[in-house]
């Protein structure tokens, strides 16, 4: 598998779980009611999302540097 192929691969996997339903993690807010509730799941679809970005990003430099390794040869 090329490294390409494996970051596409790790970043489709990655937006699947930030885009995904956060029901699975429904005990982290399981005391919270109302709107105290709705902030923290929003954070956590925030943070979540944050860490895709930052996941994505990191992949994409990495890609670049391979390529441009690659070029050099």
């Amino acid at each position: 598998m090329s490294v390409t192929r494996a970051a596409d691969a790790a970043v489709q996997k990655a937006l699947s779980h930030s885009t995904g339903s956060i029901t699975k993690d429904d005990a982290l807010f399981a005391g919270l009611t109302g709107a105290d509730r709705d902030r923290a799941m929003a954070q956590f679809a925030l943070q979540k999302q944050q860490e895709t970005v930052a996941f994505i990003s990191k992949a994409m430099k990495n890609d670049s540097a391979m390529q441009t390794i690659n070029n050099m040869r």
